[in-house]
This record gives C-alpha cells, sequence and structure tokens, in this order.
C-alpha cells in the first residue's frame, strides 16, 4: 500500500544529506559508491559472499507487500544468521520534501522522496553484536530504475536504527528503512532486496495514479 505523507519539519539546523552515486538499472545490478552516514569503523556497502545456498525460492519469483523470502546473510561482523525478509509499504513525499533533504535543490529538480520499509526477523544462526548491514540493500524502485539513495538525516518513523541495534538474536524483528528519491512522475514502484552479485526478491506495490 502506498501512502502519501507529510514529513515532519525540525526547526534545528538540517544535517547536510548526500545522494549516492549509482548505476541505474533492474534489479540485482546495482554498484554501490556511498559510505555509511555515521562514519562507523565498518563497510556499508562492503561485498557479501553468500552465493544461493540457503536463498529461498522467493529469488525467483515476484512477491507482494508483506510476503516474506528467507536466506542467510553474511554480515560485515563475520555472523551469518538466517533472516526472513518482508516488504511492508512504499512511504511517498512531496517536492517539497525532495529539496529538504537535499544540499543542492537541483538535485531534487522534478523529483519526490520514497521511503521503503522492510522488516527483517533473525530466524536462527549467530547472534548480531553490532552494526546489522542487512537492511542496507533493500532498494526502491521507479519505473524499473533505482531512485537515488539519500544518506544521512533522522531515521523515519516506525524505523529501527541499525547503528543502534545489539546482540540481535532468534525471534527478534525490527523494521529497517531507506529513503530514495525519485521522478514526481512515477507509476511503478517495487522493493528489491539483494546482495551484490545476487539473486534480487523483489516486491510489487500497486500502481500509482
Amino acid at each position: 500500500m502506498l501512502n502519501k505523507t507529510t514529513w515532519l519539519r525540525i526547526a534545528t539546523p538540517v544535517a547536510v544529506l548526500a545522494l549516492t552515486l549509482t548505476a541505474c538499472g533492474s534489479p540485482g545490478k546495482k554498484s554501490h559508491t556511498s559510505t555509511s552516514h555515521k562514519n562507523k569503523p565498518h563497510s556499508r556497502f562492503s561485498a557479501h559472499k553468500n552465493g544461493e545456498h540457503g536463498a529461498s525460492a522467493a529469488a525467483k519469483a515476484v512477491l507482494k507487500p508483506g510476503q516474506s523470502a528467507s536466506r542467510a546473510f553474511k554480515e560485515d561482523t563475520g555472523v551469518k544468521p538466517y533472516y526472513s525478509i518482508t516488504a511492508r509499504r512504499i512511504d511517498v513525499g512531496t517536492a517539497a520534501d525532495a529539496k529538504a533533504l537535499v544540499s543542492d535543490p537541483k538535485d531534487a529538480q522534478g523529483k519526490v522522496p520514497a521511503t521503503g520499509y522492510v522488516t527483517y526477523r533473525h530466524m536462527t544462526g549467530d547472534v548480531v553484536q553490532e552494526w546489522p548491514r542487512v537492511g542496507d540493500y533493500a532498494d526502491v524502485y521507479a519505473d524499473g530504475q533505482r531512485g537515488a539513495k539519500v544518506i544521512g538525516g533522522d531515521t523515519p518513523k516506525g524505523c529501527a536504527d541499525s547503528d543502534d541495534i545489539k546482540n540481535w538474536k532468534d525471534g527478534q524483528s525490527y523494521t529497517l528503512c531507506n529513503t530514495f528519491l525519485i521522478p514526481a512522475d512515477t507509476k511503478r514502484l517495487e522493493i528489491a532486496w539483494t546482495e551484490i552479485g545476487g539473486k534480487p526478491f523483489v516486491w510489487k506495490f500497486p500502481a500509482r495514479r
């Protein structure tokens, strides 16, 4: 379900936000050049080598919002838990919201922000002591093209901050969110979760009017 939201403004000075420089393309063919927005001592987009072992059959099918896919994922800290991944919704903002997210207004011209909400459940495997990166790999696609990812700023309401998660163990779930700038006239929205070089899980959302 798509929701047009009125994004809250903060009276205090807003931190400068950067757009990742990414190659446009279909899910599963992305490349990243961004770094962690909190400058933590880890690689936000390091390459993982899980291969296809342990991935659910959903990697070959288009999913509906609320449906789950599952696979093992090697975190930057070296542990490799098995996660259930569920894309919930995409909230779409306004042109004014987009301008508030960037330092250069030209970067937001003709764009609106779209935030993808994805829930991750630790099903089995090692405890993730800190800095889970599984949420970094969920991207919003607009009419088949990956949006420009917004790095930094406040965590959207209803979303956990991955850098604050400690000792994530079996049975615990967190909703992690990523925001992208997309063309304002976008009709088709999707969330794709994929590791670099892996086959994506893709959730297709109802067309915008």
